[in-house]
């Protein structure tokens, strides 16, 4: 670092000045520190900052962790110019005996924090990783022509070697004691790329905000004249002549990497590819961006529960690399980098080029990339971030096709994360197809008209993943499929479009091995659902376990915590994404909260592989029941009865007369009791249970009654809409099949119907304000009189939970928004 380079502020002066006391001062430490806190707004007098014990709080403990590199027995090198800076200073006559005494003192108070963020890993980035290396192999970083050739020589060596030179270290934390250092098998096999991801994330940040800081200082040179030594001429240029918001940011993001690398990696500009693998690279962003449009799509569809329901996942890290090496996501752009083609524009290298199994030579040819030799290498790690990636950028390759796509950004990941949260659910393409072109079906359907699929995955392998071409089920099969009545051909006719687009659309997806389909069958493999949870580990895991005191980290969508502010970190974050294996090892009683909130078909599966699973149904059941029956949060009851109607059907007869005397197990008991043949005195049932039951069949009822007053209300204008008098005056035959169920419920209940439509409001106010407010249309006025005032105090109820739940979040100080759950 000559002279000239140092004319802004007087960096030579002090080293000097700290060699003829007895100390040698690091010169990158020494410029760097000057810089920064120059740059946090120190005065400048005679070319030397002036520290403050608050710029030098701010100096050692955010703004060199982002950007200087240290190595091992160097990492005071910054206290130690700060020590000289101050004593220069006083020498100087700008601090009396006091300020310098406690300019000392904010050091020494820092020095230890200090000390260990600049040891933290996760305060690592891209330039301060390779600074680190490279100044530990005694490459001095200023000597652009030593860097390169240091660079050259780890490329040469070996791989294996090369993974462990060039890995981040691992922290251990504190906080994790069972967990110990992070070198044990985490629970994402992809944390080492993801945390080079996250190091570019950090230098992204931190380069945007000394950027910042830069330009504002630029605009007054006149004061701040080094500044322009330290941006140099032709960064100087691009700022000033930058042309709105976006072109505004990335000159400034451009300059602060420039400047940051000054103290870190040197001066000299170094291509991606002068960058060995595995050691961290421009490119491993795409991970922790693929990471968050997963984990986005997520947070849209996931509820409230403890845990996601398990999906069928590959057997063990060898069928993982197998069905990864030979899956259509990466196979055929490491067989294009095996052998690069000449013409950028042969079909594939896009995806390639994406993914990193290609890169363009400086004439703009295709040669092979650092993902090939990881794919050749197996290395599970590299594999699982580059699966990540892939089948992100297929979704949206997928999604930009106006034959494929439904037009809007993230539609293919969506649907592949539905498939994923639906815990291996087969579905029909005439549904989805339905479903997408608007029509009225019934959420139940899935659950009511369920579609084969492979049983296992050993079927799944023997079938296949790709289909035949595909016909619309017969006009039969579409009725039951879909719930939603008769159907003609002129209906088979419309949809088929709607299906031929989401059927081009999963066979290409199929190609690649993500998703299956047999027929109108159609399901997520075992290897998309590995990936989206390894994207989903990532996240909310947080790639570094949290210091000793430190809280969690958390994701946009709170998707580090659940319910209960739960934080995850990348050892625990297994619990949140179970695998099958583990939710069967689990009890029902941890079980049972989580299933109550996940969709039907999903609980109904998953409960049923636990049951058998174990010790047997035999063992198993009397836990089940005993778990079902224990009692459930105020906001969990719906989904509660709900898992209690599913599971009880299935449940051993002989085992349910001890629990009709359940408050809530009850009636469903009862009924099955009854289905059976066995006699089920009514009085045998408490009256709350039997009030909840006619509950949820009356709500089961009022669903297709609103759907089809939602249905008249959407009468196109060019159609006449039927007279409320139409037909005699009967109410549409989804309102009268309501109308007669609360007839028939009503058969022996203590006062009547006007009593039980009172009585339910105060059962459950949320699910019984639908039929009220349909009943307080009834015929009989004495019912719509009772059914209205039991509507009016749901709407109360609603409103004053509304105003509790916005008083607790106000009193624990905000909260987080969560996505909601779409079904």
């Amino acid at each position: 670092m000559t002279r000239e380079a140092e004319s802004g502020l007087a960096t030579h002066a002090l080293l000097s000045w700290g060699t003829e006391r007895g100390g040698r001062l690091d010169p990158v430490a020494a410029d760097a520190v000057l810089h920064l806190l120059a740059l946090s707004g120190a005065k400048v007098r005679d070319g030397l900052p002036e520290a403050t014990p608050d710029l030098v709080r701010a100096v050692l403990l955010e703004a060199l962790p982002q950007f200087l590199s240290v190595t091992p027995g160097e990492e005071g090198a910054a206290l130690a110019v700060l020590r000289a800076l101050a004593d220069r200073t006083r020498a100087d006559g700008r601090l009396n005996a006091k300020r310098h005494a406690r300019l000392r003192e904010a050091i020494d108070e820092c020095a230890e924090e200090h000390l260990r963020v600049m040891c933290d890993p996760r305060e690592l980035t891209l330039p301060r990783f390779w600074g680190g290396l490279l100044r530990s192999r005694s490459v001095d970083v200023r000597d652009a022509r030593a860097v390169r050739g240091e660079l050259e020589e780890l490329g040469r060596l070996p791989y294996a070697e090369r993974v462990r030179l060039l890995s981040l270290p691992d922290a251990t934390d504190a906080a994790e004691p069972d967990a110990g250092s992070l070198a044990a098998v985490p629970a994402a096999w992809a944390l080492g790329p993801y945390r080079r991801g996250l190091a570019m994330e950090r230098q992204a940040v931190a380069a945007m905000a000394l950027g910042q800081r830069l330009a504002l200082y630029l605009t007054k040179s006149d004061e701040a004249p080094w500044v322009l030594d330290l941006l140099g001429s032709e960064q100087v240029a691009r700022l000033m002549d930058a042309d709105g918001v976006d072109e505004w940011t990335e000159a400034v993001t451009k300059a602060g990497l420039r400047v940051g690398r000054r103290w870190s990696l040197g001066p000299a500009e170094l291509p991606s590819a002068a960058l060995p693998a595995p050691g961290p690279r421009p490119d491993d962003m795409a991970l922790f961006t693929a990471v968050g449009e997963v984990v986005e799509q997520y947070d849209m569809l996931r509820g409230e529960e403890p845990f996601a329901p398990p999906h069928p996942l590959p057997a063990d890290r060898d069928c993982l690399v197998a069905a990864l090496c030979g899956s259509g996501l990466l196979a055929p752009a490491a067989q294009l980098a095996a052998s690069p083609p000449s013409d950028v524009d042969t079909a594939g290298v896009d995806s390639a080029l994406t993914t990193g199994f290609l890169v363009l030579d400086p004439e703009g040819r295709p040669r092979h990339g650092p993902s090939l030799e990881a794919w050749r290498e197996r290395n599970v790690g590299e594999l699982a971030a580059l699966a990540v990636r892939a089948l992100v950028e297929l979704c949206a390759r997928l999604d930009d096709d106006p034959d494929l796509g439904g037009g809007f950004e993230g539609e293919t990941l969506g649907d592949l994360m539905a498939l994923h949260c639906a815990a291996g659910e087969t579905r029909s393409v005439a549904r989805d197809a339905a479903v997408a072109a608007d029509w009225v079906v019934p959420p139940e359907a899935s659950l009511a008209a369920p579609v084969r699929g492979p049983q296992d995955s050993t079927e799944l392998e023997e079938s296949g993943c790709t289909a035949e071409t595909y016909r619309l089920p017969s006009l039969p099969e579409l009725e039951r499929l879909l719930q939603m009545g008769q159907l003609d051909e002129q209906d088979a006719i419309e949809l088929a479009p709607e299906a031929q687009r989401l059927v081009g659309r999963l066979d290409l997806l199929a190609a690649a091995g993500a998703v299956w389909r047999r027929g109108d069958a159609y399901g997520l493999t075992p290897l998309a659902a590995v990936v989206l949870r390894e994207a989903l580990l990532l996240a909310y895991g947080g790639g570094w376990p949290p210091r000793a005191g430190e809280p969690t980290r958390e994701t946009d969508g709170a998707a580090a915590g659940d319910s209960e502010g739960h934080g995850w970190t990348p050892s625990s974050v297994a619990d949140r994404f179970p695998t099958m294996e583990a939710v069967v090892a689990m009890d029902a009683a941890r079980l049972v909260p989580a299933a109550r909130q996940w969709d039907d078909p999903a609980a109904h599966r998953v409960l049923s592989q636990w049951v058998g699973g174990g010790e047997g149904p035999e063992a198993r059941w009397p836990s089940l029941l005993a778990a079902l029956a224990a009692p459930a949060p105020s906001t969990d009851l719906p989904g509660h009865r709900r898992l209690v109607a599913l599971t009880l059907p299935d449940s051993p007869p002989g085992l349910l007369a001890g629990h009709l005397g359940d408050p809530v197990l009850g009636a469903w008991a009862a009924e099955v009791l009854r289905a059976v043949g066995e006699a089920v005195e009514e009085e045998a049932v408490p009256l709350s249970s039997r009030l909840l039951w006619r509950l949820d069949r009356l709500h089961a009822l009022a669903v297709p009654a609103l759907r089809a007053s939602f249905a008249l209300d959407e009468v196109p204008e060019d159609e006449e809409v039927p007279p409320e008098g139409t037909d005699g005056g009967r109410p549409t035959p989804e309102l009268g099949a309501l109308y007669e169920g609360l007839e028939q419920m009503a058969t022996g209940w203590p006062g009547g119907a006007p009593t039980l439509v009172s009585d339910l409001a105060r059962a459950d106010p949320a699910t019984a304000s639908h039929a009220l407010q349909l009943l307080s249309d009834h015929p009989d006025e004495e019912i719509a009189g009772s059914a209205a005032l039991a509507y009016e105090e749901c709407e109360k109820a609603y409103l004053a939970q509304v105003r509790q739940t916005q008083s607790t979040t106000r009193r624990e100080g905000g909260g987080h928004s969560r996505g909601k759950k779409r079904r």
